[in-house]
């Protein structure tokens, strides 16, 4: 079982890479979107507040126990998902790779312009859910993702994520 999760601020190029592995792995990975699963399955209008955590859980262990590998994508702040994200790499048999998007927040701001979605909300609400440094970290304090600057074109963050957690089309 292998779990891969994508965690960054909105327009980060989070869902872009997604879609990238999607696109290249086919069946061989399942997809749990936070925002997906807030506002289209739950009907929320705020996704990172930790309302969608148990769901979200939930699904992952299940998209676990059937899929190849399973890439839990979105803004997933430390303090509301950071026990759902050592819940789920704590499950035996499971290893993660985690990613952390940093960008700067006007690179966010940029990104996001180019989205379809730049009308739904703008630079307003980009800062009110701006992560900031916000690191998972081990008991230890170390942290336990890698990070994503912004000269990687979501790309190059697909092939990374491929090599390193040695994933297969249909696996």
């Amino acid at each position: 079982m292998k779990l891969i999760v994508l965690r960054g601020a909105s327009g980060s190029g989070k869902s872009t890479v997604a879609a990238l592995l999607r696109q290249r792995l086919g069946t061989g990975i399942a997809l749990v979107e936070q925002d997906y699963l807030g506002r289209v399955v739950l009907g929320l209008r705020a996704t990172d507040d930790g309302t969608s955590a148990d769901a979200l859980d939930a699904l992952a262990r299940a998209a676990l126990r059937t899929a190849p590998a399973v890439l839990v994508e979105g803004i997933l702040s430390s303090e509301r998902y950071g026990a759902v994200i050592e819940g789920l790499r704590g499950i035996p048999g499971v290893s993660s790779w985690l990613y952390r998007f940093r960008l700067p927040f006007e690179e966010t701001v940029a990104r996001h312009a180019t989205r379809e979605k730049a009308g739904s909300f703008g630079e307003d609400e980009l800062r009110r859910w701006w992560p900031g440094d916000d690191l998972l970290r081990d008991h230890d304090g170390r942290p336990v993702e890698q990070l994503i600057g912004p000269e990687a074109t979501a790309e190059q963050v697909a092939e990374r994520i491929i090599a390193d957690a040695g994933l297969v089309a249909g696996d």
